[in-house]
């Protein structure tokens, strides 16, 4: 199996007291809290709602009396798919508080109103902890790869395809995967919203990229009201399923980039909006997805070396702009390979657009001399100085 050194590992080690580790599905975060945290009992909620703790299964109400003996007794325990938890043992487990320590284990985003909410019983004991999918220079440090490391984002994808490649000729099996995967996200809501939830992941993949762009298709399909769609967006950024991207615009006004933020999400929902794959088409194209997943991956690197705010100009077609305090200082063309006149024309768009540096990024050979050329070598040196920092700052 191959194992990619995250980042998280430490940061939910340096967590202190009472905590809640939660995410979407298959983001890591059992296997990272039992490989990085030092604990001394484990329990499962099942879905039955049942508590199964090494290889008994026990009641509800004797599983979590369990739990609190041994927190009074000053043990640290691991409670996994807390949100299945009915709310009336919330009241139990917190008068175990603060002796032990709980960790808490969870797959939607209801489940941070049951420990921030006023009325909460969990409010001011635990700390919430939102684990994502794994950072790009931290796989591309362990797979030597780009294209590789934007695949293996997704922890669970390791065990099931090697490359891209393997996801194209079955893409109608990961797109019911990476479906399954979200709806758990979504099991506390009504039918009909979890279906406009769905329809704007599909035309997010798609490339419609800004609210407007979004409310027009989705008006036209199902009759939404469009003054909600900005709402919908913000619900889906808060559930980790998308990501914001700043807009620049040479100064004229401010806009969002929406893209959905799991990379094999990204790929396998744009073959379905586009070619239907839930309903038997096997042959697909899925160069525009990977391009744009490996661009924004690369761009979110480079931001965190320079240490900078990533942005993206759809109307004049830069892959990455980098700025510091809302001000452009350089941007960057990206592609596997260039010709001498892809060069010029990247260069002079970013000139016209009045940004002061022109930069080249050759993922698979080295780009042409320009005032910031980045190779395969140069990027796999960027990821390393980025994980020397984070240990630094440990």
């Amino acid at each position: 199996m191959l194992e990619i050194r995250r980042r998280e590992c430490d940061e939910i080690r340096s967590l202190k007291g009472w905590r809640l580790i939660y995410g979407r599905r298959k983001v890591g975060k059992t296997y990272l809290a039992r490989k990085c945290l030092n604990f001394d009992e484990y329990y499962l909620i099942s879905r039955t709602l049942s508590i199964i703790y090494e290889d008994k299964e026990l009641p509800l109400h004797e599983g979590v009396s369990r739990i609190i003996s041994s927190l009074k007794n000053g043990r640290t325990v691991i409670l996994d798919e807390f949100q299945r938890l009915p709310e009336k043992y919330l009241d139990l487990l917190s008068t175990a508080y603060p002796r032990g320590t709980l960790i808490l284990l969870a797959s939607s985003l209801g489940v941070i109103n049951k420990v921030i909410e006023s009325n909460s019983p969990f409010l001011g004991l635990v700390v919430p902890y939102r684990m994502g999918i794994i950072k790009f220079s931290d796989a591309l440090l362990s797979v030597r790869d780009p294209y590789k490391a934007l695949l293996f984002r997704d922890p669970w994808i390791t065990e099931h395809a090697n490359d891209w490649d393997y996801v194209k000729r079955n893409p109608q099996s990961f797109y019911y995967i990476t479906k399954g995967l979200v709806g758990e996200v979504f099991q506390e809501e009504e039918r009909k919203l979890t279906q406009i939830y769905e329809a704007i992941l599909l035309e997010v993949s798609e490339g419609m990229w800004n609210s407007t762009m979004i409310s027009a298709k989705l008006q036209s399909r199902m009759d939404i009201n469009p003054s909600k769609v900005s709402s919908y967006l913000t619900t889906l950024f808060k559930m980790g399923l998308i990501k914001k991207i700043k807009v620049y615009k040479g100064g004229k006004g401010s806009e969002w980039y929406y893209d959905l933020d799991s990379p094999i999400m990204s790929v396998t929902f744009y073959a379905e909006a586009k070619y239907r794959i839930s309903e038997g088409v096997k042959s697909v194209d899925l160069t525009y997805p990977i391009s744009k997943e490996i661009q924004f991956a690369i761009g979110e690197m480079l931001a965190e070396y320079y240490d900078a705010e990533l942005a993206y100009t759809p109307q004049g077609d830069i892959d990455i702009v980098l700025s510091r305090k809302g001000k452009p200082f350089i941007a960057y063309e990206l592609k596997n390979k260039f010709t001498e006149s892809e060069t010029r024309r990247a260069i002079e768009r970013i000139r016209d657009f009045g940004i002061p540096r022109a930069g080249l990024v050759g993922i698979l050979e080295e780009p042409p001399k320009s005032e910031d050329s980045i190779g395969p070598d140069r990027l796999m040196e960027i990821a390393d100085v980025i994980g020397e920092k984070i240990k630094s700052s440990d």
